[in-house]
C-alpha cells in the first residue's frame, strides 16, 4: 500500500510541474500527432505536420514511406502507451467547451489535449520511482532505504525533469527498473518465475518499441541473470532463453515497421539531409567515442554525475557491493558501457535540446540500485551530498524550458550560440557540435525575457497551468479556453501529493515491509 502512495506522490509532483508544452522540437510533437493520427485514422502517420509551416518549411522530421505518407523516425511504442492521456486531453477538451478545428485557430485544442497528452510522462517517471522501491525491497533493503533512494531518484536526478516532457525516456526508465523488480523477485521466489521472468522479457520489448536505440541496453539483463549464481544453472538459461526472446521481438517488430514503412529494415526514418553538410550521412562513428564519452560523464551541462549525482556515489562504492552481488555488478557493467560507448558514437552524444545526457535516462535507476545491497557500507554524508545536488539541477530543470535555456532557433549553418557550434565536419557529420562548455540554465536565468511579464506562451517558467492561462490571452482561439481550467487542472494535483505526501511520512515506515 505504501508504495501506491510513494507512485502517488511522485504522479502528483510530476503532473504538478508538467511543461504541458508538447510542441517544441520532434521528439516531442511529432509523437503526439502520432497519437493524434492514430485515434483519428488508425495509422501512425504524421500528416498534421505537413499543415504547419515554420520559416517556410513545414516541421516535419522525418521521411514519407512506401504509401506515399509522412512518418516519424521513431518507434511505435511510446504512441500506444500515451493513448490513455491522449483520450483524456480530448474529453478535458469537449467538457470544457474548447473546440477543435483546423490550424492555425484551432491551436488551443492542440495545447490543451497535448499539455494532457504530456501527463504519459508523469506516470511513467512515477512508475519508474515506484519500480525503483520494489527492486530494493527485492534486494533485500530495507523498507526505510528502499524509500530514501526512491526519493531520491524521484526529486534528485534527472527523471524529474523528464517527467514533464512528451520525451520517451520516462517510460524506458520505468521498463527498465521493473524488469529489474522482477527478476530480483523470481530469483529470491523460483515458483513465481514461471510468470515474473516473461513479464520482464515483455517490459524490455517494449522499451525496445519504445526507442529502438534503448536495446542496447538489455544485454545487460542477460548477462546479469548468467552470472547470478545464487540460481542454479539451468533455470538461469531458461530464463536467459526467456529475456531473449524478449529482445528478439522487439528487433523483430521495429525492422518489420521499417521495411513496412521504407522497404529497408534499417531504415528508421531519420532524414539528416539538412544536418549533413557532406553526405552520405553516418549516423555513428568510433572516431567520436572518446569526446562523445566526455560529454556525456565530464561537461557540466551533459555530464551523468551532475544531473544524477547519486550514480556517483555507486560508483565510488563498487568494491564494497559488487562482491556481494557479481550478477548484478556484471550486468550493470554491461549496459552502461554499452550505452555510454553506443551514444557517444551518435551523431549527437548529447541527446539533441535536451535537460542532461537524455540517452542514458534509462540508466538512472539501476545506477542506484546497488546502494539497496544490504550491509554495504554507504557513506551518508556523501549521499546526502548528491541527494541536495541533485536535487538543485532537477528543480531548475523542472521549471525552466530547455528550448529557452539552449537557444534551439539556429537553423542556418553559420549561427553559433551557447549550445552549439558551428565546426567543419568530415563527410557523413553534423555541421553543428555540442559546445562542451554549455552552462545549463544560464542563458534563461540570466535573461529579462524569461523573467517579462510579456513572455509567450511556452517561455517564461515552465509550467502547464501558467502556459494555459497565457494561452488564453495570446493563441487563435484561447478565449474558448474557459478562465477556471488552468486551476481546475492543476489544484487537484497539489491535493493528491498532500494527501500522499502525509500517508508516506505518517506513522512509522520502518517497521512495515512493503511488499
Amino acid at each position: 500500500m505504501r508504495r501506491s502512495y510513494l507512485f502517488l506522490f511522485f504522479l502528483a509532483v510530476y503532473a504538478l510541474t508538467s511543461s504541458g508544452n508538447a510542441f517544441r522540437v520532434p521528439d516531442e510533437f511529432e509523437v503526439y500527432f502520432q497519437t493524434e493520427h492514430l485515434i483519428d485514422a488508425g495509422d501512425l502517420s504524421v500528416p498534421q505536420t505537413l499543415a504547419i509551416q515554420q520559416d517556410g518549411a513545414s516541421i516535419f522530421f522525418g521521411e514519407f514511406g512506401r504509401d506515399g505518407r509522412p512518418y516519424a523516425p521513431y518507434g511505435p511504442g511510446v504512441a500506444f502507451l500515451i493513448v490513455p492521456f491522449h483520450m483524456l486531453g480530448r474529453a478535458v477538451a469537449a467538457l470544457a467547451g474548447v473546440p477543435r478545428g483546423p490550424l492555425p485557430d484551432g491551436i488551443a485544442w492542440e495545447f490543451l489535449v497535448g499539455g494532457i497528452t504530456s501527463l504519459g510522462m508523469a506516470v511513467a517517471a512515477a512508475l519508474a520511482v515506484a519500480g525503483l522501491h520494489r527492486a530494493s525491497i527485492a534486494l533485500g533493503a530495507s523498507p526505510r532505504t528502499a524509500l530514501r533512494l526512491s526519493v531520491i531518484l524521484g526529486l534528485a536526478t534527472m527523471v524529474w525533469p523528464y517527467g514533464t516532457a512528451l520525451y520517451s525516456e520516462a517510460w524506458l526508465a520505468a521498463a527498465f527498473v521493473w524488469a529489474a523488480a522482477f527478476l530480483l523477485e523470481a530469483r529470491n521466489d523460483l515458483r513465481s518465475a514461471r510468470w515474473r521472468i516473461p513479464v520482464a522479457s515483455l517490459l524490455l520489448a517494449v522499451a525496445g518499441l519504445t526507442k529502438p536505440t534503448a536495446l542496447v541496453i538489455a544485454p545487460g539483463f542477460v548477462v546479469a541473470t548468467l552470472l547470478d549464481r545464487r540460481v542454479a544453472l539451468r533455470p538461469r538459461w531458461r530464463a536467459i532463453a526467456v529475456l531473449a526472446a524478449g529482445i528478439a521481438l522487439a528487433a523483430a517488430v521495429q525492422i518489420g515497421w521499417n521495411l513496412y514503412r521504407f522497404g529497408q529494415p534499417l531504415d528508421f526514418g531519420y532524414n539528416l539531409a539538412g544536418m549533413i553538410l557532406q553526405p552520405p550521412a553516418r549516423s555513428f562513428s568510433l572516431a567520436d567515442v572518446p569526446r562523445g564519452l566526455f560529454v556525456q560523464l565530464l561537461t557540466p551541462g551533459k555530464s551523468l554525475f551532475v544531473w544524477a549525482p547519486i550514480a556517483l556515489v555507486t560508483l565510488l562504492t563498487a568494491r564494497a557491493w559488487a562482491p556481494r552481488e557479481p550478477g548484478l555488478a556484471a550486468g550493470l557493467l554491461t549496459g552502461t558501457v554499452l550505452a555510454l560507448v553506443f551514444y557517444a558514437a551518435f551523431l549527437y552524444p548529447e541527446g539533441g535540446y535536451a535537460h542532461g545526457p537524455r540517452h542514458l535516462l534509462p540508466l538512472v535507476p539501476l545506477l542506484i540500485l546497488p546502494l539497496a545491497i544490504p550491509a554495504v557500507p554507504v557513506p551518508r554524508r556523501a549521499v546526502m551530498a548528491a541527494a541536495a545536488a541533485g536535487f538543485v539541477i532537477a528543480a531548475l530543470a523542472a521549471s525552466v524550458s530547455f528550448l529557452e535555456d539552449q537557444s534551439p532557433f539556429q537553423t542556418n549553418p553559420q549561427a553559433t550560440g551557447p549550445y552549439y557550434e558551428r565546426i567543419d565536419p568530415e563527410p557523413g557529420r553534423p555541421w553543428n557540435r555540442y559546445r562542451v562548455d554549455y552552462i545549463p540554465f544560464k542563458t534563461a536565468l540570466t535573461s529579462g525575457h524569461w523573467a517579462s511579464a510579456s513572455r509567450a506562451v511556452g517561455n517564461g517558467p515552465d509550467f502547464f497551468a501558467l502556459h494555459l492561462s497565457r494561452a488564453r490571452t495570446s493563441m487563435p482561439g484561447g478565449t474558448a479556453i474557459p478562465i477556471w481550467l488552468p486551476w481546475a487542472l492543476a489544484i487537484p494535483w497539489a491535493i493528491l501529493g498532500l494527501f500522499a505526501g502525509f500517508r508516506l511520512v505518517g506513522g512509522d515506515y520502518g517497521q512495515h515491509q512493503d511488499h
